[in-house]
């Protein structure tokens, strides 16, 4: 398989599967949990019959989706209960006085040596942006371009591409501003496209870079079109205008404590302790944003609604994969893990819906959260995260068990063997279109 050819699978899978952020300490694991994994999916293989999966792409994007939301409940899991019983909601959360100018998050490792009465001024003048590029404003319904096939290419961080595209004889100006909006757009390559509309029943190609910031280079371009050189053929970068750069990419410009700071991007961190993520500029008459950690109480009944929102929000994804497997079999699982706790998840103000979706009596959970000895009021709650990891570890091994499937063939209790590819089915549906 080509390099080609893997990136674009690589690229297919990330961007359609996998768009959420990652936070590679969730997702980093030690020798003894690698074992374990390896151990349960032996003793899975060992124990599964023989199925026969439905082969359509509905089931592979199901499989595939299915994992990733698992692992996204899994993190949301560690990020706030932690692995360890000592780990009870000690995470602590950082709050932002002004969430329109920016938000952040305490991401600091060492959380009892952290000083909770030190505090950040910050003040944003100005944002990282990206490169845009915007074309000519042309007739939509103008036919210019002669039938045939077009190309011209793309240069992005010292990578060249070739786009390539074929022009039909009834297709317009705005047709083709189209038709590559979406080549643009499904590339992978980091470039997003748009057709604006303009007066007078004109169009235009608008191009922009996903990435943002200068890395130190005022004036150079982050991506550059080139068109074809053939005479026999006109240069449809030229001809839509889509080389002209509008806007070029520039750095976010802020203030730390007063002193003065610069990023690539909008999104950065401060000594390793806060991830900050900008949205806006400080007004000129406000106040710079004061971003510290939240009171005891208030990071454990956040860490709290954070795990409730995990977990209510997974649920809605299982709900939402009955239609796709006719099957409830993933929603009465996920579901019976909150309910052989209802007791005592009920005396610390979190209840069951019926349908099996949690909710918080938020005056209850204070009164737990700030009593002397909350910890130990919670620890149900705990439990209840442990459980519901380890049906996510138990879901995530095989996915498919939940897909639309047939038992060909049930092996012999006692008298069988390993069988290293049961599990390896979910594998392969990561490239079985370009294989």
């Amino acid at each position: 398989m080509s390099n080609t050819i893997m990136a674009t699978v690589y690229n297919h899978y990330m961007t359609t599967y996998s768009p959420k952020k990652s936070d590679a300490r969730l997702d980093s694991h030690n020798k003894s949990e690698l074992k374990n994994i390896y151990n349960n999916i032996l003793k899975l293989n060992k124990e599964a019959p023989l199925y026969l999966y439905d082969r359509s792409s509905t089931t592979k994007n199901f499989a595939i989706s299915l994992k990733e939301n698992t692992r996204q409940l899994q993190h949301t899991i560690l990020d706030t209960a932690g692995k360890e019983e000592n780990d009870l909601f000690k995470n602590k959360v950082a709050f932002s006085s002004n969430d329109r100018v920016l938000t952040a998050k305490f991401i600091g490792e060492k959380q009892d040596d952290f000083d909770e009465s030190f505090f950040y001024e910050i003040e944003v003048e100005k944002l990282a942006s990206p490169q845009i590029n915007s074309g000519y404003l042309l007739d939509k319904e103008e036919k210019t371009l002669k039938p045939g096939n077009y190309s011209f290419d793309v240069t992005m961080n010292n990578v060249a591409y070739e786009f390539q595209f074929g022009v039909n004889e009834e297709d317009t100006n705005f047709d083709i501003q189209s038709k590559l909006a979406r080549l643009f757009n499904h590339s992978n390559i980091g470039l997003q496209a748009e057709v604006m509309h303009g007066p007078d029943k004109t169009s235009a190609l608008r191009i922009s870079s996903t990435q943002t910031g200068n890395n130190g280079n005022p004036g150079q371009p982050l991506f550059t079109l080139q068109g074809t050189s053939d005479k026999e053929q006109i240069d449809v970068v030229d001809y839509l205008g889509i080389d002209y750069i509008a806007t070029d990419a520039s750095n976010a410009y802020f203030t730390i404590n007063g002193d003065a700071n610069t990023s690539t991007g909008n999104r950065f961190t401060i000594d390793k302790t806060f991830e900050i993520t900008l949205h806006n500029v400080t007004s000129d008459s406000g106040e710079p944003t004061i971003v510290g950690l939240k009171a005891n109480v208030e990071s454990l009944k956040d860490n709290i609604y954070h795990l409730i929102g995990g977990y209510n929000s997974f649920l809605k994804a299982a709900d939402e994969y009955k239609a796709l497997t006719s099957s409830s079999k993933l929603s009465y699982e996920v579901t019976n893990v909150a309910r052989s706790y209802r007791n005592e998840l009920d005396s610390i103000g979190i209840n069951i819906s019926e349908d099996g979706t949690l909710a918080v009596d938020d005056n209850l959970l204070t009164q737990t959260a700030g009593s002397e000895d909350a910890y130990d009021l919670l620890s149900p709650l705990k439990d209840f995260s442990t459980s519901l990891y380890e049906k996510g570890e138990e879901i995530s091994r095989d996915p498919l068990s939940y897909a639309n499937k047939k038992i060909v063939a049930y092996k012999n209790p006692g008298r069988n063997f390993t069988s290293p590819y049961a599990t390896s089915n979910y594998s392969g549906l990561l490239f079985n279109y370009y294989c």
